[in-house]
């Protein structure tokens, strides 16, 4: 069934924190989300950044601007810390934020970066907002990638391959990251359901989008000359950010299932309206979900929420 933006409700009173929101598709999900009366959080980077998107909504919401960088676990708790303060329950939590590519980079705790934030920190966020998410019935949108179907990752998995891969490549590397994202919320949705938590989890992708995502890859290169070279291809290649993050939106609205796997499905999956899809082969199995969810909890050093 088709699904149309208007289907999702007024947000007044409702609490959203959405990683990454200071650009692309986590800006345009916090503007849309604003302009329904939300109060959105948005965790940020770069805060500077993010005084600049939180400036451009307009709406009847609100919204703040915190901390977060997700390739330091110090931070994640520091950040989820800061939220608890200020807010008893939430209603959804966003793990939109992400790396892709480049040249191989750690985080604080020295993990490979690309995993250690599009999976490991967001998967640690999960767990530290556990408490305001099961009081507030809230949701857990995982943004994934088409890029998850070439992922590698299996019930057979080691430690090592997640956090030190090797040899190191990096799209191969993104790539499982983001199928663990898909995984991860496969994983999530069946636990919380077992545990008989609130807590729902669904996953979206935004197709191809016109995002910071490309020109930071060719910065990090050595390339970021071409960046206006490559906007200018991007703005008629691909979809725009607003229309990569409609995904996103339908996966907030309650009106899908936990579990549900949310894109487009026009070439290739690339870009038109969203809707729900078949979960990836590479995240169906019960077996490497299971297998992530246990390395991830050894990595981490600490249990999973459910």
């Amino acid at each position: 069934m088709t699904w149309n933006p208007r289907q999702l409700a007024q947000q007044t009173g409702r609490t959203f924190v959405i990683t990454g929101a200071n650009s692309g598709i986590g800006r345009e999900a916090a503007r849309d989300l604003v302009a329904r009366g939300a109060h959105v959080v948005l965790a940020v980077r770069d805060t500077r950044k993010g005084e600049q998107a939180k400036a451009s909504f307009s709406g009847p919401g609100t919204s703040a601007v915190h901390e977060l960088d997700l390739a330091d676990l110090d931070s994640v708790a520091a950040f989820a810390k800061g939220v608890s303060a200020e807010h008893e329950s939430l209603n959804a939590l966003v793990c939109n934020a992400g790396v892709m590519g480049g040249p191989q980079l750690f985080t604080a705790q020295g993990h490979e970066r690309q995993m250690g934030t599009n999976h490991l920190g967001h998967a640690a966020l999960v767990t530290a907002l556990w408490p305001l998410l099961h009081s507030g019935g809230g949701r857990v949108v995982l943004v994934s990638s088409i890029a998850a179907r070439g992922g590698r990752l299996s019930a057979d998995t080691t430690r090592e391959q997640l956090v030190a891969p090797s040899p190191y490549v990096g799209q191969a590397v993104y790539a499982n990251t983001k199928q663990a994202n898909l995984l991860f919320a496969q994983e999530l949705h069946r636990r919380a359901g077992k545990a008989g938590s609130p807590v729902s989890a669904v996953a979206c992708h935004p197709g191809v989008s016109d995002t910071a995502l490309f020109t930071r890859q060719l910065s990090e290169r050595g390339v970021g000359f071409l960046n206006p070279v490559a906007r200018a291809v991007m703005k008629v290649a691909l979809q725009s950010a607003h229309a990569g993050a409609l995904p996103t939106l339908r996966a907030l609205d309650h009106s899908t299932p936990s579990g549900a796997f949310v894109g487009p499905s026009a070439v290739g999956q690339m870009r038109g309206k969203p809707e729900l899809l078949d979960v990836y082969s590479t995240a169906k199995d019960p077996a490497v979900a299971a297998r992530l969810w246990e390395l991830t909890e050894e990595i981490l050093g600490a249990p999973l929420p459910v």
